[in-house]
């Protein structure tokens, strides 16, 4: 007889009926098959996501560079140094006369990259003199007031925060990206900072402050 694996629960139901004290290793049969399913599932979504930064790496201008608000420059190379490509896809900036461009997004393990199309190839984007590849660390995310497609990515880490406007084609895309935003920071502090206690209480509040004052608020 053939069991399908997308049905555990008629699976059970047949053993309990034949004999109820196979009852329990059938359970954690059923529990390791999903767990090597989900493994091999990782494993694909991985290679993946390699592959993708490959490619986008193989397509952006070898000339191409942007200096981080840090002052530290990012080059065509840092696409794969020492990187890992979490989420990818189209979203727009808005400049300071408040027209949309059109970018490609890469969320890497600890940076956020814009690149623009010019003459089939990649360049990172260009915005009102401000940088295009946004650094996770003490980075900021909120959304845009009564705006459900609209993201702000704001640096804070440093004395005079610098803000970017993003859109995505959706709220629901808007939340994805904040999410998972997120959870790289969350995951960049935990390697960088194991065993060092995290920013108190005032450094968070003196950031809402330049923050708020940045957005005139």
């Amino acid at each position: 007889m053939c069991w399908s694996l997308s049905a555990p629960g008629n699976i059970l139901k047949y053993f309990m009926a034949e004999n109820e004290e196979d009852h329990a290793d059938v359970t954690q049969s059923l529990k390791l098959v999903k767990e090597v399913i989900a493994a091999v599932d990782n494993k694909v979504n991985e290679h993946e996501k390699k592959k993708r930064l490959k490619e986008v790496y193989s397509r952006t201008d070898s000339k191409s560079i942007m200096r981080m608000k840090s002052g530290q420059m990012f080059a065509r190379e840092d696409l794969l140094r020492g990187q890992k490509l979490i989420h990818d896809g189209p979203l727009q900036l808005k400049n300071s006369a408040g027209r949309l461009k059109d970018v490609q997004a890469l969320l890497l393990r600890d940076v956020i990259v814009f690149l623009q199309e010019k003459d089939q190839k990649y360049i990172f984007a260009s915005l009102d003199q401000r940088s295009t590849v946004i650094s996770l660390q003490k980075l900021i995310v909120r959304e845009v007031a009564n705006e459900e497609k609209g993201l702000f990515l704001i640096t804070a880490g440093i004395e005079k925060p610098e803000m970017v406007e993003v859109y995505t084609s959706s709220k629901e895309e808007r939340n994805t990206w904040m999410q998972l935003i997120q959870e790289a920071m969350q995951s960049m502090e935990g390697d960088d900072d194991e065993g060092v206690p995290s920013e108190n209480e005032e450094d968070r509040r003196l950031q809402e402050i330049k923050v708020k004052e940045l957005r005139g608020t």
